[in-house]
């Protein structure tokens, strides 16, 4: 049975009082539907926050305001709710005006009673999944932020900085940062997936590595993190590539494992860059083990870039795009300077996610 609190909530506009009421009866007494009849279309807007219509149903032809006009401002107000614009006059040019408009149905009156009810049930439910996927983003979206450093590591004679921008509302992308004792951890991940589901699997990756933080092996953190991982990662048909790195500040030392990652880089002050090509699979891909840990010594002037595969989009698609990272790091005063100048492409529109730490030795 179909309660209030579910009906589809439906606005008529007409301002035929008569014609309004009739069809309020049909949809409410026939099609189960909660509605709300107005005959001046001037409040239609208004109603759309006070109502909270699934569909509008209106009339083409009305004083003061038509229904084109009434659809144009709904529009503006609630993109892609769904209308249904009626009309008495069966012109081509009636049709065309009302679609280019973008009504979603042009009907004709007399309308049949089955037909009006079923394609008001028919769009209502395609509005409120849309709605409702739209909610889930968002959660994840919030999710994906809770995700990300408030606040840098201060390191004495090293700048380290970064930052994320989704392709869309939330993406598998996040980066993490945080304080050791001899210096900072730090991570660029890729969730292969999307949605609330990508985004607790991210932060399960992140809680994980924050906890192996005092491990003596980051192999073994890897191992762990699979493991913890693997029944999520496997409901989920995901994976995740990752950069995971620990710096010994007083050293210059970086212990990293990549595990599928491959898209970090080392640029030398003194010239040559040395790209940190993957040895080991990602985390949940079913071949498990062997996570190695590698290290490498950062020189005062050199820098550590590690990005997403969504960097890439920005230039040629390739892992030639990392020639073009390298130029820009080069180029660069300062980490932020880098992390800015490949976000900066990345706002004139970016197919993927992009994700960018920056890790530079002052000097």
């Amino acid at each position: 049975m179909t309660t209030s609190e579910d009906a589809y909530r439906v606005l008529v506009l007409d301002d035929d009082p008569d014609i309004a009421e009739y069809t309020r009866t049909v949809l409410e007494r026939r099609g189960g539907c909660q509605v709300l009849s107005l005959n001046d279309p001037r409040l239609a807007v208004a109603a759309l926050e006070d109502f909270q219509p699934d569909v509008v149903v209106t009339d083409i032809e009305m004083p003061g305001m038509s229904g084109l006009e009434v659809l144009a401002l709904m529009r503006e107000a609630q993109p892609g709710l769904p209308v249904i614009v009626m009309t008495a006059h069966v012109s081509i040019d009636y049709a065309v005006r009302a679609l280019r408009s973008q009504a979603d149905e042009f009907l004709t009156k007399p309308i049949s009673h089955p037909e009006l009810i079923s394609i008001v049930r028919r769009l209502a439910s395609q509005w409120r999944s849309r709605r409702e996927a739209d909610l889930e983003l968002d959660r994840a979206a919030e999710v994906q932020r809770g995700l990300l450093p408030r606040q840098l590591v201060a390191l004495d004679g090293y700048q380290l900085d970064g930052d994320c921008t989704p392709a869309r509302a939330v993406g598998g992308d996040f980066f993490d940062w945080y304080p050791v004792s001899d210096g900072a951890a730090f991570t660029v991940a890729d969730v292969m997936g999307k949605g609330i589901g990508a985004a607790i699997i991210a932060a399960t990756v992140r809680s994980v590595l924050r906890s192996g933080a005092g491990g003596p092996d980051l192999g073994q953190v890897m191992s762990v993190a699979d493991s913890s991982l693997e029944p999520d990662l496997e409901r989920a048909g995901a994976f995740v590539t990752l950069f995971h790195a620990r710096l010994n500040a007083a050293l210059g030392e970086v212990r990293y494992v990549d595990a599928g990652h491959g898209l970090s880089l080392v640029v030398r002050a003194a010239g040559g860059t040395k790209r940190l090509a993957t040895t080991s699979f990602p985390l949940g891909s079913g071949f498990g083990g062997g996570w190695r840990e590698h290290i490498l010594t950062l020189l005062p002037g050199d820098t550590l870039v590690s990005v997403s595969d969504g960097v890439l989009d920005l230039f040629d698609g390739t892992l030639a795009s990392l020639d073009e990272v390298e130029r820009i790091a080069r180029s660069a005063s300062s980490a932020r300077d880098i992390v800015d100048a490949l976000l900066e492409r990345a706002s004139h529109g970016a197919p993927d996610d992009v994700t960018v730490v920056v890790l530079r030795r002052d000097l």
